[in-house]
């Protein structure tokens, strides 16, 4: 899966949680500044995260995403679940 699908997949998952456009989400948005995420809708994001691309999360790691192509980087180097 190449970095912009996985972008787009993301993007999905966090305009639904945050019920926002899409069309307001790029890579370099800010989803706490920008759109206002607190700390449930980011533990909320990282676990839809890991469930679509079957990963385990790093909790602490996933604290300090900022941005969806923080999330983007992430998933591109998680290890496999199961």
């Amino acid at each position: 899966m190449t970095e912009d699908e996985i972008f787009h997949q993301l993007r999905g998952l966090c305009a639904e949680i945050l019920a926002v456009d899409p069309a307001l989400i790029t890579p370099d948005t800010d989803l706490r500044e920008e759109l206002e995420a607190d700390s449930l809708d980011m533990t909320e994001l990282a676990v839809a995260s890991g469930d679509r691309f079957n990963l385990l999360v790093d909790f602490d790691l996933a604290k300090h995403v900022r941005t969806l192509a923080d999330v983007t980087t992430l998933v591109r180097a998680g290890g496999r679940a199961g």
